[in-house]
């Protein structure tokens, strides 16, 4: 212990910064007002246990794989069972959609409680488990009632995002937690498009490539099988991975855990009402950009070809990761992540009317500037999903460390509630709105335009961060402290 003496005559414990409480949440820019070079020096980032970050982001991967494998080829599945009509086939599609999200929503909170209590590894063990076995089975379902059940269990075992986010939150602080979500996002966005590749590569491999897969009866009789099998076996793999080498970061403040009523402060809702506004907004958007590329440009869309849009969905992912892992950590350094919040969701409703501004240069046969204006979208538009990851920092920034399970458990349960209702929804108004040729064609995209004006009218009213880092004195004292440190370690006193 040494003590330092600051010009005002306070004398400053020091104290190594191991037995510091944890820092979770958002920051605050950067100070100019004190010692520049010192202070500046102590405002780098700290370093992120990159082997746990990149550990954690391969069994991230698992959730959305799991989710988007089936899209290819589900349709065709439950056809061929002759159990419903193609006719009909829609709504079982559906409710095989909806009902991963429902379940899992309703499992939830069980997850965070059970992960405060028994720790963070075990519950991720048992989900990764979940979704293994829920996924190899839903390739050898021969009835729409097997697909149901496998998609229930696989919803009942759905507590890994959760678990993911919380050990994301715990393997940091709140100087690189936008650089470790960068790579939380980035995980998402390419098991979102890992799923469907995987699953219409896979699928019907006897039909696909009869030389390699036509004498082997398995996948003859379960043309739908190796799909499944290769997501199982690559989630079987980070299983494996995490039960050896993942750390467990449960906080010993989950010895007392807060009840799930004092977690809701009147802060606390209104900060997962701004959550899910805003990934509301984000979900709308993946799912309508799709079904826009699809729609004939004479009604409202692009008229692209399933490689096209595939293509467009691949290059838009990449671009996301792209400004999450390399945009997003230096301007929530620069600016703060409530101001990063507000400035990039300030900007997002222009990129969404891109889309609808793209399809009027192409009914107009300026071919050239519909590209250009679709381009624009898919590249610098994509930066507006900055906004998720940003809100997500806020929203730890809100959490005590005894509930942050807690927390990331209601988080994902509002992400599945807004994916089993919202996105079919503006899929909706847009059908409505191209049939009917209201607004030409345009009223989805003015929709989302104006809820995703509101989520910049909810950036304004956002909590700000807690960091100290405004107060003068206190950063005085930082830079006292540090200097105490720099002592201690050299020897010199």
């Amino acid at each position: 212990m040494v003590s330092v003496r600051s010009d005002d005559e306070e004398t400053l414990t020091i104290r190594p910064a191991r037995t510091q409480e944890p820092n979770y949440g958002a920051t605050e820019p950067l100070s100019n007002d004190v010692e520049e070079g010192r202070l500046a020096k102590k405002s780098e980032p700290n370093p992120l246990d990159m082997g746990q970050i990149i550990l954690l982001s391969t069994a991230r991967i698992s959730e959305p794989l799991t989710f988007g494998i089936l899209f290819p080829f589900v349709q065709q599945m439950i056809v061929e069972t002759g159990e419903v009509s193609v006719e009909n086939v829609g709504y079982s599609v559906g409710f095989i959609e909806v009902a991963f999200s429902i379940t899992q929503c309703l499992s939830l909170l069980y997850w965070a409680r059970a992960a405060d209590k028994f720790g963070r590894k075990p519950v991720l063990i048992a989900s990764l488990f979940g979704a293994l076995s829920s996924t190899a089975l839903f390739g050898f379902c021969k009835h729409v009632w097997q697909m149901y059940a496998c998609r229930f269990l696989a919803g009942v075992f759905g507590g890994n995002a959760m678990v993911i986010r919380t050990l994301f939150t715990e393997n940091c602080d709140s100087t690189n937690q936008a650089t470790a979500f960068a790579y939380f996002a980035f995980a998402a966005n390419m098991g979102a498009v890992l799923g469907p590749t995987l699953g219409g590569y896979f699928a019907e491999p006897a039909k696909q490539w009869p030389k390699v897969f036509g004498h082997i009866q398995l996948f003859v009789r379960f043309p739908y099988a190796l799909p499944c099998v290769v997501c199982a076996i690559y989630i079987l793999v980070s299983m494996v991975l995490c039960s050896i080498y993942l750390k467990e970061t449960r906080p010993q403040e989950c010895d007392n855990p807060p009840t799930i009523k004092s977690v809701l402060t009147r802060k606390m809702v209104g900060m997962l009402g701004i959550y899910g506004w805003a990934v509301t907004v984000v979900f709308c958007i993946y799912a309508l950009f799709p079904l826009y590329l699809f729609t004939p440009v004479a009604i409202g869309g692009q008229s692209k070809n399933p490689p096209q849009i595939a293509s467009y969905g691949a290059a838009n992912g990449l671009c996301q990761g792209l400004w999450l892992l390399i945009g997003l950590p230096r301007f929530d350094r620069w600016l703060g992540t409530k101001r990063t919040f507000v400035i990039v969701s300030s900007m997002f409703p222009i990129f969404i009317l891109l889309p609808a501004l793209a399809n009027a240069f192409a009914r107009s046969d300026h071919w050239l500037l519909s590209q250009l204006s679709l381009g624009a979208f898919v590249t610098i538009g994509s930066s507006g999903n900055m906004t998720f990851t940003s809100v997500q920092l806020l929203l730890n920034s809100c959490a005590p460390p005894a509930a942050i399970a807690t927390v990331n458990g209601i988080a994902v349960a509002i992400c599945g509630i807004v994916k089993s209702i919202f996105p079919a929804v503006i899929n909706s108004i847009f059908a409505i709105s191209v049939s009917n040729q209201i607004l030409k064609g345009y009223l989805a995209w003015i929709v989302l335009a104006a809820m995703a004006a509101g989520t910049f009218v909810c950036a304004l009213y956002a909590p700000e961060a807690s960091d100290d880092s405004k107060d003068l004195a206190k950063s005085k004292r930082r830079v006292l402290e540090a200097e105490g440190e720099e002592v201690m370690e050299s020897g010199q006193f």
